[in-house]
This record gives structure tokens, C-alpha cells and sequence, in this order.
């Protein structure tokens, strides 16, 4: 099975743009949802500071939100 972004290249190279297009979406707002679990987290103070402080791009905090 291959991965969003794998199959967002797939359809781009097929000429499929509106399916490109799609899963450009859909990986956007999965970066998003993961960014905002990070927030939430932070918030709470579930997240170990030192992998939340705000001066990470928020792919570190997001990807800090999915290891816990």
C-alpha cells in the first residue's frame, strides 16, 4: 500500500490533477489535525516541554504529539 504523498505523486505524474489536488487536502489537514493535537497537549501539559518548546517548527511538535 503506499502513502498519501505516494499516492498524491502517482496521480500528478498520471495527469490526474484533481485526485492530486485531493490528497494534497487530505495531507494538509492531516498535518493540520496533528499540529493541533500537539497544541492540545501542550496546553494540558501531557508533552514533555523540552520536545514543546515553541521555538520547534511545529512538524517537531506534531511528530512529538504521535510518539506519545
Amino acid at each position: 500500500m503506499h502513502t498519501i504523498e505516494e499516492q498524491e505523486r502517482q496521480a500528478y505524474a498520471s495527469g490526474n490533477t484533481a485526485l492530486a489536488a485531493a490528497l494534497a487536502q487530505v495531507i494538509d489537514l492531516e498535518n493540520q489535525a496533528c499540529e493541533l493535537r500537539a497544541v492540545i497537549r501542550d496546553a494540558r501539559g501531557e508533552i514533555d516541554p523540552e520536545k514543546t518548546d515553541w521555538h520547534l517548527g511545529w512538524h517537531e511538535r506534531a511528530r512529538a504529539a504521535l510518539e506519545d
